[in-house]
């Protein structure tokens, strides 16, 4: 039998075969592959030449293309859709791959010639380069003793391991903790076609009548806004928050479903990467994580937390009165989005669900697209004769407009199903790179509820905020401009990523782009200027529950990773409220998005201590977005200039650098807390340090 993974496809960019590609093709996919990589270490090693780029990362780089394209099919795979057959690969592969790179950073000798490549005559780019390989290899543990390295690669598997059940057992939580409603009573608020997709999840899962809802990765679960009925609400919210907590730890007076407990797993990891943190001479995981991100201090991220903290939880307090008065009684977490969406349709009466002027595919044609053809010259065209990797995945062709030439190709991946990742992300399956040529093969994922043949998807706005965020993330792939694969698109430091990707939210109700895709689905009516401008005010559910639940969890992230090896045992228990206190982030109505059970980005994601990037970045991005502005909005100019400076750079241009070179100083805060309505107190409202 062929194995589909062995060699290229042939397929346009190289996109993998994935109409031919089985469970059983991975394993000796995966053996051949590392096999390719350490025979590239011991062709360098055996040239007798002088250390250069071209005989020694060049063909580190040629020859490891092998395994980064078998390795990027198969997470591709396991994220949309994680079988049983793929987990256990997935378990038996953790430790090799953790092995195997240990074997190659490392290695002393190889180190040794890359340190001796000179840097004379290297352009900026090829300094970078050769800069961040030393680097890499210092930071793995290479110029350390044997007794050292022995303990680091242990630590490694381990962490490896437990990454890879806590990720997986989270997919099996989620599928457990759905909600069953029997009576189609209780679904009042929800419209037709939920109705009767949840009604298709209850049959797919296996139950014999009734409507299923599905959890997704967030605590606060979307469907909340809509339903009328507070004890199902609460019902759903509880399921969200008791997912990887065990079955002896109820949150609350409601039953909570048996399962595993995904917390000791979280100390683990955390006492794990503490322990790795000091064995290569930092103070804990977050000294190490920052210190190689662009934010350079773990100082300079607590001081970014404590300008929005006191104001956010100020904002979030006067929402939650505001919301109380509406109400008639105390706003608890399942409330907080059915109570905000209540004074939003109070003020839309007489008009169409907003939902209604959000269709699937005029968001993505006339929203998406439309976007990237103005501002980058890039045509999108589907490609029906080229498969994706699940049915119903679409394939689509990026093309330059002036050429016709292809740029690279996008996989849409747009429905929920019970063993997919939750949220919303961009992968990619092929890296482009001017080496071999190779051109970007880029996906977007996405996890909307599906409809039923025929009827169209029709989004809330926050879900056209995240299509439009994680395509900044597929254009900082598909335009990438670099020589080597590993330094290509998204291959930025974690807290540099999100900025493109939150740039392109600017776009969502910028007056060019919002009326071509924000019409009614069935009479093609524009979205009101009136509800337009109520969508431009700010977050659905106020600035200040938006700030406030995001740094929930980034003071999670914060605790778990602060913690040395000196620490005594967490109390399992109490840590996320711990936390959350001593954070000053106490705020009744505002459970955390994630908990330590339920936290994929920093337990299964590789966001360790990181989580605060998404606030760093939009400090960059609310920067640029006034950038954007002044250099005439929605242009190929401007388009092209942000695309110079940061979309194509890659890694290969140092991230902060990028960012000079495009707003021409360092970027300012100021924006940002403008947007978040950070600046001042809200009016009446006595500002508290917690609640």
């Amino acid at each position: 039998m062929t194995n589909p993974l062995l060699s290229p496809s042939g397929l346009p960019c190289e996109l993998p075969d994935l109409r031919a590609i089985r469970a059983e093709h991975f394993p000796p996919a995966f053996e051949a592959a590392m096999r390719a990589d350490l025979v590239a270490v011991e062709t360098v090693l055996a040239c007798r030449d002088a250390p250069s780029l071209a005989n020694t990362i060049a063909v580190l780089e040629r020859e490891g293309l092998f395994l980064d394209r078998v390795e990027s099919t198969f997470f591709t795979l396991i994220s949309a859709n994680l079988t049983r057959d793929l987990q256990g690969i997935y378990e038996e592969l953790a430790t090799k791959l953790s092995q195997h790179r240990a074997d190659i950073t490392l290695n002393r000798a190889l180190y040794d010639r890359i340190a001796a490549v000179p840097e004379d005559g290297l352009s900026p780019a090829e300094l970078r380069v050769l800069g961040e390989y030393r680097r890499w290899f210092e930071r793995s543990g290479v110029l350390l003793d044997a007794g050292a390295q022995t303990r680091l690669r242990q630590i490694n598997d381990r962490i490896s391991t437990l990454g890879i059940r806590y990720g997986t057992q989270l997919v099996r939580e989620n599928e457990r903790a759905a909600v069953l409603v029997t009576d189609v009573a209780r679904l009042d608020g929800l419209d037709a076609s939920d109705i009767e997709a949840a009604a298709a999840a209850a049959t797919e899962a296996g139950h014999d009548g009734g409507y299923l809802i599905n959890l997704l990765a967030f605590t606060s679960q979307p469907i909340l806004a809509n339903l009328h009925d507070r004890s199902l609400r609460q019902a759903i919210h509880q399921a969200a928050m008791d997912r990887g907590r065990g079955p002896s730890s109820p949150t609350g007076p409601l039953p909570t479903r048996s399962g595993e407990d995904l917390r000791p797993i979280a100390a683990e990891l955390a006492a794990l990467r503490a322990e790795q943190a000091g064995i290569l001479g930092f103070s804990s995981h977050v000294d190490f994580v920052i210190s190689g991100a662009s934010a350079g201090s773990p100082q300079r991220v607590r001081e970014m937390m404590a300008k929005v903290t006191g104001p956010g939880v100020a904002n979030a307090v006067a929402e939650r009165s505001a919301l109380e008065q509406a109400a008639g009684y105390a706003i608890e977490p399942w409330d907080w989005p059915y109570w905000t969406a209540q004074a939003s349709s109070e003020a839309e009466t007489g008009q169409a669900p907003l939902r209604e002027y959000f269709e699937l595919e005029s968001v993505i044609h006339e929203g998406l697209f439309r976007t990237a053809r103005e501002l980058y010259g890039l045509e999108f065209r589907a490609r029906p004769d080229l498969a994706g990797h699940l049915p119903g995945v679409v394939v689509y062709e990026a093309t330059h407009i002036e050429t016709g030439e292809t740029v690279g190709l996008l996989l849409g991946d747009w429905w929920t199903r019970s063993a997919k990742s939750g949220g919303a992300w961009m992968g990619s399956l092929v890296h482009q790179n001017r080496l071999t040529g190779q051109k970007p093969v880029v996906t977007l994922n996405t996890n909307f509820t599906a409809v039923p043949p025929g009827q169209p998807k029709l989004l809330n706005p926050a879900e056209v905020v995240t299509l439009f965020h994680e395509f900044g993330h597929v254009l900082h792939g598909l335009l990438s401009d670099v020589h080597f694969p590993s330094f290509s698109g998204t291959k930025v430091a974690r807290d540099f990523v999100e900025f493109p990707s939150q740039v392109h939210e600017m776009w969502v109700l910028h007056p060019d782009v919002l009326p071509h895709y924000a019409k009614h689905f069935r009479t093609g009516e524009e979205l009101p200027t009136r509800l337009a401008d109520k969508l431009r005010s700010g977050d659905s559910r106020g600035p200040g529950f938006a700030i406030v639940e995001y740094l929930t969890a980034t003071a999670i992230d914060l605790a778990w990773h602060e913690r040395t090896e000196r620490d005594p045992e967490p109390d399992l228990e109490a840590f996320d409220a711990d936390a959350l206190r001593a954070a000053g982030l106490e705020v009744r109505g505002i459970d955390p998005r994630y908990t330590s059970a339920t936290f994929k980005h920093i337990f299964a994601g590789g966001y360790s201590a990181g989580y605060y990037s998404y606030l760093w970045s939009e400090i960059i991005d609310a920067d640029a977005v006034e950038w954007f502005n002044r250099a005439g909005g929605l242009t190929r100019q401007a388009g092209r200039r942000f695309a110079d400076s940061i979309l194509t750079r890659g890694n290969e241009t140092a991230p902060m650098d990028c960012v000079r070179e495009l707003l021409g100083r360092e970027p300012d805060m100021g924006p940002l807390l403008t947007r978040r309505g950070l600046t001042g107190e809200p009016a009446g409202v006595v500002q508290p340090a917690a609640e």
